[in-house]
């Protein structure tokens, strides 16, 4: 080999070696640049139930922390009051009834629905979750079987009865701990709280005064319901905790002010006539994001804004291309706008939907809702009013017992075993009477939803028009029962102990 080849080899040795150093420092500096995203969620939280809502004995201070020095969202709400398919529905950016066995709690979610967790992953996101994921679902080929990322849980604490032992914060350090320092995170903070069970009476115990607690107006006043109430509080309060430890973690390794913090929850609270329903103590739910310097804080967004959403936000964020199977709407230049009230005027309307949450009726048949939420209005469809909304009474639901779409606690079986007073039967009967097929409801004039106007004639052009924008957009996207089909009368139900005499009257069971 002459001299002149060898320098030439040598001439593209060095252009070679130069031209990657130059792209590792490149890709270093883009994933810099691209923001680190912490998600938090807990579990069954209506959107009153922060302190900055002024709300009697509750103390929220680090999604108070967030909203201050970024945007409270007072327009949220999730597309549906359950848990799984609510995840699937954030996971995916798409309607529930776009996800099949996706949409129902105790489903599963195919491959072929990406998720948004996965996509940042594949486009050089460091991913990690703690505490509650994707769940209750089945999570095996050919389903999805991490639709959100690793799990990081192995780290406990002790915690109070009734409260899960993972220590969420220690897991957050953990991963970050573990994870590449180069690439940018996203992590899923899952709490578990506040679901039931509660330890009865830790309200109290934790020092809450419960006759200072408020309740809201469709349910019963009285010290049950009170202590009830006050319980929940504590287990927000042991979530909103490990929200403050996790930012003072992104403090000391200097990377708050290049996070996305979002704090929220998956559905409403595991009271009567709220979770597993579409009323807005079911739907409508806390929402807080900051993102360092590129908010300044103390704005208030009046602009509706679905969890379908979710998905195509963080990945315009991130700077990924959203798939166009998305149904969500990126909302990145709401949040950017540095503007309170209503940003973007189209942000005037969101739809949820409700379709199986537990086993509890005959064949384990749906209660299948739409709904439309549009300014001041709620216009609910009701598709089959014969059926009993919170479960059937004689029907031992595979969880939950007797009235399975209700969480079994003090307050639902203060409303059944004394439903039969006349101070309580109106309680009782908002929450399991059969509904008619449509339901309108003033939300300003009436927050707690309890005078149906659908009836009222002054109020029949209003209806028509909530209708039509509703149905109209069930169509675009695919909805069955705009075809009069119901797919979810037939999913499987996935969930260990299940068995097949829950398929059979429980008068028909003990043959078994």
């Amino acid at each position: 080999m002459t001299f002149k080849n060898h320098l030439t080899l040598l001439l593209i040795f060095a252009i070679s070696i130069t031209a990657n150093a130059q792209k590792k420092t490149s890709d270093k500096n883009a994933n810099q640049k691209r923001p680190n995203i912490l998600f938090c969620i807990s579990d069954d939280q209506s959107y009153k139930h922060i302190s900055l809502e002024g709300v009697k004995e509750l103390n929220t201070p680090n999604f108070d922390r967030i909203a201050n020095n970024g945007i409270l969202f007072q327009n949220a709400y999730c597309n549906v009051a359950s848990c799984a398919p609510s995840r699937a529905n954030i996971l995916t950016g798409r309607n529930i009834w776009e996800l099949e066995e996706g949409g129902v709690l105790f489903g599963a979610l195919k491959t072929k629905y990406k998720t948004f967790p996965n996509l940042l992953a594949q486009n050089g996101y460091a991913t990690g979750y703690t505490g509650k994921g994707y769940l209750p679902a089945k999570k095996e080929a050919p389903y999805h079987t991490q639709p959100i990322a690793k799990n990081y849980s192995s780290i406990k604490m002790k915690a109070p009865k009734g409260i899960s032992k993972i220590d969420y914060s220690g897991n957050f350090k953990d991963f970050l701990s573990q994870k590449d320092k180069d690439k940018p995170f996203f992590f899923w903070y899952g709490g578990r709280e506040p679901h039931r069970g509660y330890k009865q009476g830790i309200g109290a115990e934790s020092g809450k005064d419960i006759s200072k607690i408020q309740v809201p107006g469709f349910l019963p006043n009285n010290e049950v319901v009170q202590s009830d109430i006050a319980d929940y509080y504590f287990e927000i309060e042991w979530f909103d905790s490990h929200i403050g430890r996790m930012i003072k973690t992104l403090e000391e390794m200097g990377e708050l002010e290049n996070t996305i913090i979002i704090t929220t929850a998956d559905n409403g609270m595991p009271f009567p006539r709220a979770k597993a329903t579409s009323y807005d103590y079911g739907t409508h739910l806390p929402l807080a994001i900051l993102w360092g310097n590129k908010m300044k804080g103390s704005q208030t967004v009046e602009d509706f804004i679905s969890f379908t959403d979710f998905a195509p936000t963080l990945l315009e964020a991130a700077g990924i291309e959203i798939p166009e199977d998305m149904s969500g709407n990126s909302f990145l230049d709401v949040m950017l706008a540095n503007k309170s009230g209503q940003i973007d005027a189209t942000r005037n309307s969101v739809f949820t939907a409700q379709e199986r949450h537990t086993y509890c009726r005959p064949d384990g048949m749906p209660y299948p809702m739409r709904t439309i939420h549009k300014g001041d209005w709620v216009y609910i469809v009701n598709f089959e009013p014969s059926r009993w909304p919170g479960g059937n009474s004689d029907f031992l639901a595979s969880h939950q017992g007797f009235y399975g779409d209700i969480d079994a606690g003090p307050t639902r079986k203060y409303l059944i075993t004394n439903k039969d007073e006349d101070a309580v039967k109106y309680y009782y009967d908002l929450s399991v009477a059969k509904r008619p097929e449509a339901e309108l409801y003033n939300i300003k004039e009436d927050p707690f939803q309890l005078v149906n106007l659908a009836s009222e004639k002054k109020y029949s052009e209003l209806c028509k028009a909530l209708k039509d924008e509703l149905f109209t957009y069930l169509k675009e996207t695919n909805d069955p029962r705009m075809e009069g089909l119901s797919p979810w009368d037939n999913y499987p139900f996935y969930s260990e102990g299940f068995d097949k005499r829950y398929l059979k009257p429980i008068g028909e069971r003990d043959a078994e």
